[in-house]
């Protein structure tokens, strides 16, 4: 399992929400591209409804979804304060 002591606090209860319902981080990418210094990739597709259903989005935290086909099509949320990312595919 993955340590990912740097991640920002808006995204850890999101993180270990994944977690506790079973979904394995599958990489940690550090840094992720020019504008995102650190990305945790999930195994399987995050549970956004879910999650935002049981506790809303914390603040300064926005939804995500990559489209583009250049990269691994992936949902999940980012940090507007790090520009961190919490994702998993999008299938």
């Amino acid at each position: 399992m993955y340590e990912i002591k740097e991640l920002s606090d808006q995204l850890k209860k999101i993180c270990e929400y994944e977690i506790s319902r079973g979904n394995r981080v599958q990489r940690v990418d550090k840094p992720a591209g020019t504008n995102c210094p650190l990305a945790v990739i999930f195994h399987a597709p995050l549970d956004v409804s879910g999650f935002l259903k049981m506790y809303g989005l914390p603040n300064g935290v926005e939804t995500w979804e990559n489209r583009d086909r250049h990269y691994p099509l992936e949902k999940g949320y980012v940090c507007g304060d790090t520009r961190h990312v919490l994702a998993g595919p999008t299938r």
